[in-house]
């Protein structure tokens, strides 16, 4: 309560101004995110904005993630806060961080000058957790926030999303366009398996992990024994084929849908060894035939007794000139 009092009594000494109003578009390349508690932030650079800007404010220490397809597409990343260190969200950030992005397009700027007097809003910028003008407990006005924002990146507002709870590692979606309104976590499909590399005929079982809770889910498997699912967890999913076995998830909820892609090495499993049982060195307990059998070579102790009577006489040449020039079989 303290530090609330001498952060309101700090703003007597500012002249009013007249804020501007939020517009944001569709086709903006700005979006803000602006709450209390800080925590863990994930946006997902989802869609092809180019120029892709992103400002972050809040009171206390704050994790930020980007990622996406389109990741590269942000040119300029700017924390602009309080540098708290209270971790109300208890989720270990001990201090503010920017990842998924170049480091020289980021800044972290604590308490920086705010372009936008206002009666009801802080002079820096240090937080803001509500829309509209009125007072925040000592932290900016929405205004005030968007203002700065768009006074350091140029551009147009795509979208100001505002809270006073933590983020909780929920993802944003940069491409959902609103102005001052709690962002609706996107739903995101994901799965783990039981055994990434099988045999062929070994089942395996699969979990889903998508978040936001989905209420339907559509698998896809190839070379497997079942082709298609509609389980959460599908079990004794049986291989049938060696080779890299793809495996895809659909969820979905009343909100949206979202899909993912895995991959299951399947591989010709089992004993090696010699697998004819006319071989000299047969293995009665292989599976797979690792060319190794070799077989006896046939000995006889008078080669020259064609009629095998048990003699060498006028009638094995008989026979022998009968052969003579014949092919042999293989």
């Amino acid at each position: 309560m303290i530090k609330y009092l001498l952060l309101i009594t700090a703003l007597i000494v500012y002249p009013v101004a007249q804020f501007s109003a939020q517009t944001c578009s569709p086709a903006g390349n700005v979006i803000i995110f602006a709450n209390y508690d800080g925590g863990v932030l994930n946006i997902n650079c989802d869609q092809n904005i180019a120029n892709l800007k992103i400002g972050v404010c809040t009171y206390e220490n704050v994790e930020i993630n980007i990622s996406g397809p389109f990741a590269g597409n942000v040119t300029e990343v700017i924390y602009a806060g309080f540098e708290g260190d209270n971790d109300n969200c208890n989720q270990g950030v001990n201090s503010t961080t920017i990842s998924g992005v170049p480091g020289g397009i980021t800044s972290i700027l604590f308490a920086p000058p705010g372009v936008l007097t206002d009666p009801d809003g802080y002079p820096s910028i240090i937080c803001a957790y509500s829309c509209g003008p009125d007072n925040q407990g000592g932290c900016n006005t929405s205004a005030q926030v968007v203002a700065y924002f768009m006074n350091e990146f140029g551009g147009t507002l795509r979208t100001y999303n505002t809270q006073y709870a933590c983020w909780q590692g929920e993802t944003y979606n940069a491409s959902v366009s609103n102005c001052c309104s709690i962002p609706t976590p996107q739903l995101e499909a994901f799965f783990t398996v039981s055994d990434p590399i099988a045999c062929v005929g070994q089942c395996i079982t699969f979990n889903d992990l998508s978040s936001q809770d989905p209420t339907d889910w559509t698998w896809t498997f190839e070379g497997a024994n079942v082709t298609t699912s509609n389980q959460q967890n599908p079990g004794s999913i049986c291989f049938l084929e060696a080779g890299i076995q793809q495996v895809s998830l659909l969820s979905s909820n009343d909100d949206g849908n979202d899909s993912y892609v895995g991959f299951v090495e399947v591989i010709a499993c089992g004993t090696p060894g010699c697998t004819y049982p006319n071989a000299t060195n047969y293995n009665a307990a292989a599976t797979i035939d690792d060319g190794s059998c070799f077989y006896p070579i046939c000995t006889n102790s008078c080669p020259g007794d064609f009629n095998e009577d048990g003699l060498i006489s006028v009638s094995d040449l008989i026979v022998f000139i009968a052969l003579y020039g014949s092919v042999c079989p293989d």
